[in-house]
């Protein structure tokens, strides 16, 4: 790839609109609230005025909203959920109000097959005296013939603007949180596009160019990877060391993983090629296997320079890692690579004398 065109590239990127991090919900974390039932169940659940939420008509006054109607936000009852016609098939909800009666079909996705002239007949036998909504609140907001349409994106703005007064006027509880986390789930099933529209094309209309950039930044890191083993062999082959090395990434980031393989632990020396903003190269030495507090103590005391910038235990105190960054200045290969044979041979002198 000319270097020409790489660096256009990546001029080009950083002019680009970041994603969105979506942010998890406690409903998209090992939970089945991506299918309709569940979702039905939640909203039946929050639309009722009368439930322990204790959120009042917070939610059925942000329905009937939608729907721009007057009408009185009570229920006689809770919603009625999966109610069988009489020609066997099952309504999503029935709400019933001492004016008005609705049929609620809930579609999280985009297909709409459900018999909605059986449940508008069911409706109108049952309820001939009350105001008849038929309504349908899906992605999209369409809707048949005789029926209302609800876009879950009108739903969810009208309903997260009513949540937020609540949270201002009202001491903040419970249910307000669970209700703002299935708001989150319903925008994250909806497929909120995090990527703007800028970016998106972009990338579409540059996947070769940017396909090209990330092989040549493979090679790069694996040359990188044998050039330092080259190194490391060369550095202990007076002793007859064999050396060992392992690529793996850490948030898209190379971490280049060396060690020796006569240690009988699974420690080992891993350059961090870490290029997020702020930080630096890092040579990080984890040593591994401290089954015992004593193990533990002499790691500490024998493997922490006097001039490293962070270290830490991890696995209950089984592994402990020591951290030096290199400076900018310090970023020549062959530097590099002399910190990590200096740590290595360090980390041997703690291999050989400790047994496990």
């Amino acid at each position: 790839m000319d270097l020409s065109v790489l660096e256009e590239l990546l001029i080009r990127l950083k002019s680009l609109p970041a994603a969105e991090k979506s942010e998890t919900n406690i409903f998209s974390v090992g939970a089945r609230g991506h299918y309709e039932n569940p979702v039905s169940d939640l909203l039946a659940f929050f639309i009722d005025p009368d439930a322990p939420h204790g959120l009042n008509t917070l939610v059925l006054g942000a329905f009937l909203e939608c729907l721009s109607s007057d009408v009185d936000a009570s229920l006689l009852s809770p919603p009625a959920r999966e109610v069988m016609t009489q020609k066997g098939t099952r309504i999503d909800l029935l709400l019933e109000s001492k004016e008005w009666a609705m049929v609620l079909e809930n579609k999280i996705w985009h297909q709409q097959n459900n018999p909605f002239n059986d449940y508008s007949g069911y409706l109108q036998q049952k309820h001939p005296d009350k105001k008849p909504f038929l309504v349908v609140l899906s992605p999209e907001g369409l809707a048949p013939a005789g029926w209302t349409g609800i876009s879950y994106s009108m739903f969810i703005s009208v309903l997260s603007h009513r949540l937020g007064m609540a949270c201002i006027s009202s001491p903040l509880n419970k249910w307000q949180v669970l209700l703002r986390e299935f708001i989150l789930h319903l925008e994250t099933l909806m497929g909120k596009n995090t990527i703007a529209a800028e970016t998106e094309t972009f990338v579409l209309e540059n996947l070769r160019n940017i396909q090209e950039a990330v092989l040549l930044k493979n090679a790069v890191v694996k040359s990188l990877q044998e050039e330092g083993l080259r190194f490391l062999t060369e550095h202990f082959s007076d002793r007859g060391y064999e050396v060992a090395t392992a690529l793996n990434h850490w948030e898209g980031y190379p971490a280049l993983r060396f060690g020796l393989s006569h240690w009988v632990s699974e420690s080992d020396v891993v350059l961090f090629l870490d290029r997020t903003p702020g930080r630096q190269f890092e040579v990080r030495t984890y040593i591994c296997s401290l089954t015992t507090p004593a193990l533990q103590h002499q790691a500490r005391q024998m493997l922490i320079p006097a001039l490293h910038d962070d270290c830490w235990s991890e696995s209950s105190g089984s592994v402990f890692t020591v951290v030096s960054r290199l400076p900018q200045k310090h970023e020549a290969k062959h530097l590099m690579f002399q910190s990590v044979a200096k740590a290595l041979e360090q980390l041997n002198e703690f291999e050989l004398s400790h047994e496990r």
